[in-house]
């Protein structure tokens, strides 16, 4: 089971984390061509190849966990106060 931490502190950070780590776990081997890897996905080719070259401002938040899902990877994301230094 791999995990997707997103510990970014901005959301283009987030967004990027995520990309990186489902560009990470694409399917490769023989066999498959990148129609089947962009079918598997539930994508076009050409959002394929947008992930491929990380065009992060062309995926949200929501459309990356769902592709995180659907390679079966599990998503967890925490919320937290920002640490504060006591001066």
């Amino acid at each position: 089971m791999t995990t997707l931490i997103l510990g970014a502190a901005t959301l283009p950070g987030l967004r990027r984390a995520a990309m990186k780590t489902v560009v990470a776990h694409l399917p490769g081997g023989e066999g498959m061509t990148e129609t089947g890897r962009a079918q598997m996905l539930g994508i076009t080719r050409a959002r394929l190849h947008a992930l491929r070259k990380g065009r992060v401002e062309q995926f949200s938040l929501d459309a990356l966990v769902a592709l995180a899902l659907r390679l079966g990877l599990t998503v967890r994301m925490s919320m937290t106060r920002p640490y504060r230094h006591s001066d």
